[in-house]
Order: C-alpha cells, then sequence, then structure tokens
C-alpha cells in the first residue's frame, strides 16, 4: 500500500514539472510575440418567406482564425516542436488540410435538387454559394507548373473525401480544369492583393472538379457542424436537422476558404464562411411535423368545397387556407437551445424578410415570453441560459414585399437538354433567355463536358427568337471564345463563352456530338442508368449588378451509351 502512494506521489510531481515547464514556454512566446487573439465568430439565420408558402432558411456563419504566425519568428530552436499555436474556436484540421497541399483558397460546395427560378427569384447569395445538383470544388493553389498542381490537387482530394465522407478522389484529371477568365469566377472573393507572395517562382493555378448527382447525406453534413465552435449544440447551428435539411426541395451547403495577409502587420489569417441553405414548403412541412407516417386525413378535418359534388364518398378539397400560424420547431423540429457565446463581436441574428407587416406577425420566445419587434429581426441576447423560439403568423399568405419580390427577379433564365436518340450520336441545346425589356446582359458560359462526349464544335448553330437578327448579328453576339479540346481518358473538354443576350431575347446554341463505344470496365455498375454530367455554369456579367457576378448552374444531364451485352464472357464456354 506504502509503495502505491509513492509510486502516486512520484507520477503527480512529474506531470505538475512537465505541465509548468509548457506553461512556462508558452508565457514565453506570448510575452515575446506580444500576442492577443484576433479570432471571432460569427451566425445570422435569415428567413425568407417566398410566393406559395415556399420559405427559403439560410443559415451563415463566419470563423477568423488568429494570426498565423510564421515558423521564423518562433523564438524556439527544437524543430518548432512549441511553435505557438492558439484557435479559439477555429478548426484545428484547417491549417495542416490547406498546408499540405499548399491551398491558399477554397471553394465547396454541396447541392442537391434544381432551383427553379421561375417560382423562387434568385439564388442565395447571389449564386456564389450553390453549385450544380452534387459535389463542386473550386482552389487556388500554388505550385512550380501545373504537374505539381495537378499532384497537389490529388493529394487534396485524398484528404477531402475522409473528411466530407464523399468521393472527392473521383474527381481525377478527367474532370480538371483550369479556369481562363479567374476574375469572372471570383470577383469580390478572392483579393490579389491579399495573398500570400509566392515563392521560389511558384504561381498561383484556380482549379475546378465537380461530381453530377454525388449522393449527399447527414454524414456530409456532420463535418460543417464540428467545424463551428458550438458543433451544433448551442446557437442558431442546433436547429439543424439533417432530415428536415434533405428532405427538402432544395439544398445547399458551401464552405468558402481563404488565406488573408495584412502586409504592413506582416500576419496572415484564415477567414472562413459556412452557408446552409435549403427551401421548404410551409403547409406540406407542418402536415410532415403532424403526421410523420402518411395517413389519410380524418374525416372531421376534411375541408369539402360544397359547391360540387359531395357525399360520404366523394369530397374536393378547398384550397389551402391564407391564414396560418406556427413556430420554427414545428418545422425544423428543434428549437434552438440557448445562445452561442463565441461571437464577442456581435449577437447571434434572426431575420424575418419578405413579408408584409400589414398581414404578418413575428415574435421571439424566449423561455415562456413572447417577444415582438417592429422590423421583424432578433437577437439572441439573453444572458441567462435560455431556450428560443421564433413564432411566424399571417392572416392573407399571399401578402409579400412587392419590393423585394421585384429585386429577387433572377437575371437570366437558362436551360439545357440533350437531343436526338441515336445510340452512337446526338447534340447538345443550351437556351439563354433575357427576361428585361430594357437592357442586354453579358453572360460568361462555363462548360466542361467528359471526354466520351465528342462535342463538333465546328457545328455550332446559333438561333434567336429575334427574327430581325441576321446570322452575321448573331455570331457577332459571340465576343470571347476559349476552347481546351479532350484527351481520350486524360482531359475533359473544356469551353469559355463571353456572350451577349439582348433584352427580352432567347438565344439558343446548339452543337452536334458524338458517343463512342467505352472498353468493358469503363462503364459504371449500373450501365444502362446512363452516365452523369456535370452542370454547366452560367456567369451574368452585367454591369447594372454593381460587378456583384451572379451564377447560375444548369440542371446535370443523363448521357445514354451504346451498353454491351455484360453477360457475354460468362456465357462462353472455355
Amino acid at each position: 500500500m506504502r509503495s502505491n502512494s509513492l509510486f502516486l506521489t512520484l507520477f503527480l510531481s512529474i506531470i505538475t514539472v512537465l505541465s509548468t515547464s509548457k506553461a512556462n514556454n508558452n508565457n514565453i512566446e506570448l510575452n515575446k510575440n506580444d500576442l492577443t487573439s484576433s479570432s471571432s465568430f460569427q451566425e445570422s439565420l435569415d428567413i425568407n418567406i417566398l410566393p406559395r408558402d415556399y420559405m427559403l432558411s439560410s443559415f451563415n456563419f463566419k470563423l477568423q482564425s488568429d494570426d498565423i504566425i510564421p515558423s521564423t519568428s518562433s523564438f524556439d530552436t527544437n524543430d518548432n516542436l512549441f511553435t505557438f499555436r492558439k484557435y479559439n474556436g477555429f478548426p484545428k484540421n484547417i491549417e495542416p488540410l490547406l498546408n499540405s497541399a499548399n491551398v491558399k483558397t477554397l471553394f465547396l460546395k454541396f447541392t442537391r435538387g434544381h432551383w427553379d427560378s421561375h417560382k423562387w427569384g434568385k439564388l442565395p447569395k447571389n449564386g456564389f454559394s450553390s453549385g450544380g445538383s452534387g459535389v463542386e470544388l473550386w482552389s487556388l493553389i500554388e505550385a512550380k507548373d501545373k504537374t505539381e498542381a495537378m499532384d497537389n490537387w490529388s493529394m487534396l482530394m485524398s484528404q477531402l473525401s475522409g473528411m466530407f465522407c464523399s468521393s472527392f478522389n473521383f474527381i481525377n484529371l478527367e474532370k480538371i480544369t483550369f479556369p481562363k477568365d479567374i476574375n469572372s469566377y471570383i470577383t469580390g472573393k478572392i483579393s490579389v492583393d491579399s495573398l500570400p507572395p509566392l515563392t521560389n517562382g511558384n504561381s498561383y493555378f484556380l482549379m475546378r472538379g465537380s461530381l453530377a448527382n454525388e449522393p449527399i447525406c447527414t454524414e456530409n453534413l456532420s463535418p460543417f457542424l464540428k467545424f463551428l465552435p458550438t458543433k451544433g449544440k448551442v446557437g442558431l447551428a442546433s436547429l439543424l436537422d439533417g432530415h428536415i435539411l434533405f428532405d427538402s426541395y432544395w439544398n445547399s451547403m458551401s464552405i468558402d476558404l481563404n488565406t488573408v495577409c495584412d502586409f504592413d502587420s506582416e500576419r496572415c489569417h484564415y477567414d472562413m464562411k459556412i452557408d446552409i441553405n435549403f427551401m421548404i414548403n410551409i403547409p406540406k412541412s407542418l402536415a410532415r411535423t403532424k403526421r410523420p407516417t402518411p395517413k389519410p386525413i380524418p374525416a372531421e378535418e376534411l375541408q369539402c368545397d360544397t359547391s360540387k359534388k359531395f357525399t360520404e364518398w366523394e369530397c374536393f378539397p378547398l384550397p389551402d387556407k391564407k391564414e396560418y400560424s406556427f413556430f420554427i420547431s414545428e418545422i425544423f423540429g428543434n428549437s434552438i437551445k440557448d445562445r452561442s457565446r463565441l461571437n464577442l463581436l456581435s449577437k447571434s441574428n434572426i431575420r424575418v424578410l419578405g413579408i408584409d407587416s400589414d398581414y404578418w406577425n413575428t415574435a421571439i420566445k424566449v423561455n415562456d415570453e413572447l417577444l415582438g419587434t417592429a422590423n421583424n429581426q432578433y437577437e439572441l441576447n439573453s444572458e441567462a441560459k435560455s431556450e428560443y423560439d421564433l413564432y411566424i403568423s399571417t392572416t392573407d399568405n399571399s401578402k409579400l414585399d412587392s419590393n423585394l419580390l421585384k429585386a429577387n427577379n433572377p437575371p437570366l433564365h437558362v436551360s439545357r437538354s440533350l437531343t436526338g436518340n441515336s445510340q452512337d450520336k446526338g447534340g447538345l441545346r443550351v437556351t439563354f433567355t433575357n427576361p428585361s425589356q430594357t437592357r442586354d446582359v453579358i453572360i460568361k458560359y462555363y462548360e466542361t463536358l467528359p471526354w466520351f462526349m465528342r462535342l463538333y464544335v465546328s457545328s455550332l448553330k446559333i438561333s434567336s427568337s429575334d427574327e430581325n437578327l441576321s446570322d452575321s448579328d448573331l455570331e457577332n453576339l459571340i465576343t470571347d471564345r476559349f476552347i481546351s479540346l479532350s484527351e481520350i481518358r486524360s482531359k475533359p473538354l473544356h469551353l469559355e463563352y463571353t456572350i451577349i443576350i439582348p433584352k427580352g431575347t432567347t438565344l439558343t446554341l446548339q452543337c452536334d456530338l458524338e458517343k463512342p463505344l467505352l472498353n468493358y470496365e469503363e462503364y459504371p455498375p449500373d450501365a444502362n442508368h446512363g452516365f452523369e454530367i456535370e452542370s454547366a455554369l452560367v456567369v451574368v456579367l452585367d454591369k447594372y449588378f454593381n460587378n456583384k457576378n451572379y451564377f447560375i448552374r444548369t440542371p446535370t444531364l443523363l448521357l445514354s451509351l451504346a451498353t454491351p451485352d455484360f453477360s457475354m464472357p460468362y456465357n462462353v464456354s472455355p
């Protein structure tokens, strides 16, 4: 018994010495570098009520790391073993992720579904924070040449695959493109003057890749929540539930990560923005919450149109009610568990947008107390631990903010489809419609097609709904062309066109393509399903938007190729 006591005393003494030594080293770093925390965390939620009872929920989280201390400024000489790093809520795995692949900027987008611009208007964040259906990735990598940049890209994909439980490792050389006109795609998102200085004669390479219709599920949401200092347990993130998010009509999760440097103070830090957006229908979501299992509506709850044939067995239902009220916990399945106490620079904000205050009322429930404001904006500012819930009611759901609806009209409508039903030939058609009757728009059309879609660019035909435009006029509408031809099994086709869409006009581009036969092992497991083709990107460069470019992704395509009989190798006797 005595020996055990001596051993315990000796063990505690060693731990105390080591802790004191480490604390002293940290204190030396703090004093010598005179460091103060510059990290920050902000969160906000915008609830936008749209026509036909649609509701867009936009969660926005902003994180900033402490200053990145260059290794040369460290006072230790033991291989930087005790180099000072203080994250204060910023995720620790970001810095190793970026440094290993020499990545300076990362734009990552998980999107599911197709945005209906005719019903819902403009995309949130002008479309920058959402991609095409599936996974989309943009990265600014420092490297000596393209070969090294591709090696760094492969390393980045391997790490992202494990971090986000997704198939990033399938974004290989056959799917990578190097955007030519960088400014069109990252204007206002990357400041060249704030990027870290290049070393050893390196250059920056902007690279893009995507996976069409990549399955997205709760396993992809979990890493987003783990990046937050609250881990989704408190604050606005406690509202997020995977079942509600992925049962929506459209949803998007994105991360914008930048390395920002101040050359006057010789300091750099990481800026991270996490955006989570999804679209639901209010009555249907409330009905689903009330009846999780689909069941017939009880007879006493039916609202029948008595002006039509009405019996015990027949009922023509009345239109949905114009008035309703609800708490957002009835839709999200959760209330807000307390407020985040890490965002010291600002409070957690909630805004309800798009409503006419004469017909709509909002209030926030703090514990059991209901509080309202005149501007439908709320802060989570209770000092005591509290539970929050947002209340929304209306006497006429058709009364919305007309000015906001008008400003929400998209500047362009785009559709893309495959033509032809042959197994070896077909075509690609893209249609652009400018709804404005007063001004033209200038767009950047960005297309990436796999090598097995052999597009004949020389067969391009342009047509317009304006019969007054001649063939030469139509040709002049394409002011700039960039074409990078595909290479079999190693490189996709990459097109970038700058096009003028006249006011009130529909412009159609159409090309012929050839469908080759693939090798036996190149077909997917379900070969008869077809090949998923990623979305095309259209960027509206219209000067009337004050250089705030608007981004549109077309729906994905499903390409059918001639499929061999895979049972033949097993039916032939040796």
